[in-house]
């Protein structure tokens, strides 16, 4: 990482990375816990403003520089002409910074430009605390339902099911699924942001509408 020019096309460094990272967030995940919607909300809520504010609104104070992306890439994107830096990839300009070490970085398939697809950890965790709230909630109403003598998920507390379903006992009648999708839905909308405007997106701006949705 220190003697190579974008060690995030290096297989090896970046595959680590991630993996760190990953460990990183299942630890904050098994640590930390949420015990009510209500603290999922304001915390999803001021990290959504957050994240807008750093990403877009910073740029007009700091004479168009954006706080987030300059600090995640240690320095910013390379700012010379995409088909120079082809050419002479080690010109001033062409550079750019290196991903911190808080990051999730994959290298960009197909892209003749290189570069690489980063997500925060905070964009991982944040959310991922409210799909862990929805996963203890759903275990939760499964062991009161078990425990008074129904079926578990979702049942109404004397073995019956909501509505005369007897179907409610499956793995996604709760939240968690809905959750889950939401989220893999919000990321795949950043992605496609990126693409479309040609500039860093902040994840949370799709993801917490659509969790909290």
């Amino acid at each position: 990482a220190f003697t190579t020019s974008s060690p995030d096309q290096n297989l090896f460094f970046w595959v680590t990375q991630d993996i760190m990272g990953g460990c990183i967030c299942i630890m904050f995940l098994s640590v930390i816990k949420l015990n009510r919607l209500q603290v999922a909300t304001v915390l999803l809520g001021v990290a959504f403003f957050y994240d807008i504010f750093f990403v877009f609104i910073t740029p007009y104070i700091f004479k168009g520089e954006s706080v987030m992306i300059t600090v995640a890439t240690s320095g910013g994107p390379p700012t010379a002409d995409p088909t120079w830096c082809e050419k002479y990839p080690k010109s001033d300009g062409c550079q750019g910074g290196d991903p911190l070490p808080m990051l999730f970085t994959i290298p960009r398939l197909f892209d003749y430009q290189g570069g690489s697809s980063l997500l925060g950890l905070g964009d991982i965790v944040l959310p991922g605390l409210l799909l862990s709230f929805g996963a203890r909630l759903d275990e939760a109403k499964c062991l009161i339902g078990l425990s008074r003598g129904g079926r578990g998920r979702l049942n109404n507390g004397d073995g019956s099911c909501p509505n005369g379903d007897n179907k409610c006992a499956g793995p996604c009648r709760g939240y968690f699924c809905p959750l889950v999708l939401a989220y893999a839905l919000g990321l795949i909308m950043a992605n496609a942001a990126v693409y479309l405007m040609q500039m860093g997106q902040p994840a949370l701006l799709y993801l917490v509408p659509l969790c909290l949705g």
